[in-house]
């Protein structure tokens, strides 16, 4: 069971799990970045994936291990779109957008007998989902809805994702995908405009999501993207090393957010001040 901790927290981060993956896997497999992030401030949320994988759909046992999940046979295996012939084409996102919707309006958990997770309290329940981290099919999922995250969840927009062995949802007509191409930015314009940042962390040994994919998402958001190799494989590396760069990263990013934003608000009352003062020109 999650530690009960009286960390005020700052914000909320989503963890997306991967293909085959299930929140309570995500947790067990995310622990050292896990504990950091809450000593920093943040409180993380493990979410489900709608589908649950049925046998034929499932990977062989030799796959399963390449695609960082359990090979136990009372394993509940989990995906946040179900692949059709092997292939990520004409998929359907709607269940899994609605599963985000869920957890956002009502604080509602797709249930995992496996991870006991204490309700929220009413001041957890307000507090603004910040990030998104995910890994593999959950970090394309989140690469996917975070561009128009404010849009589709009538929320707050993000400030960061951290996408682990992530890459972009092919959505040329041939795929059957091209319904999502507008979830992703259509111009550096736009990238820049949504004020928020990425980071994609890639292993050089990933046999699963070979590197031009691992790519595809950073090079649509170069502008507003920083990539992060290491030497492992399809996993999350748990090493103090790099569990220390991403923690940085996200603080990085969130103290230039919050000058950007002080900045603003001086520039806005400095505006403010001067209509004033011209508004008094001439009064007695």
């Amino acid at each position: 069971m999650p530690p009960k901790t009286s960390t005020k927290y700052k914000g909320k981060i989503l963890f997306l799990h991967g293909y085959t993956q299930s929140a309570s896997l995500f947790y067990a497999k995310t622990s050292a970045l896990r504990k950091k992030l809450i000593k920093i401030g943040y409180k993380c949320v493990y979410l489900n994936g709608p589908y649950v994988l049925t046998p034929a759909e499932l990977p062989t046992t030799d796959s399963l291990s390449k695609f960082g999940s359990s090979t136990a046979d009372d394993m509940t295996y989990r995906s946040w779109w179900v692949k059709h012939d092997g292939t990520n084409n004409s998929v359907n996102l709607e269940k899994s957008i609605e599963a985000i919707k869920n957890y956002l309006k009502d604080g509602e958990i797709i249930p995992d007998e496996d991870l006991k997770v204490e309700p929220e309290t009413d001041e957890e329940k307000k507090l603004p989902v910040v990030g998104i981290i995910g890994f593999s099919q959950g970090a394309a999922f989140g690469g996917l809805i975070a561009h128009k995250f404010h849009e589709l969840f009538e929320t707050e927009p993000l400030k960061f994702v951290v996408l682990y062995s992530g890459f972009k949802l092919d959505t040329s007509k041939e795929t059957g995908n091209d319904k999502y191409h507008e979830h992703y930015p259509q111009t550096e314009e736009e990238v820049i405009n949504s004020h928020f940042k990425y980071l994609h962390v890639y292993g050089e040994l990933d046999t699963v999501v070979e590197e031009s994919r691992g790519y595809s998402l950073y090079h649509l958001t170069k502008s507003s993207s920083d990539f992060l190799k290491h030497p492992g494989g399809h996993f999350v590396p748990n090493s103090k090393l790099y569990i220390d760069q991403v923690t940085n990263w996200i603080q990085s990013v969130e103290n230039k957010q919050d000058e950007e934003a002080t900045e603003q608000e001086k520039k806005k009352d400095d505006i403010d001040s001067l209509l004033d003062m011209m508004d008094n020109f001439g009064k007695a």
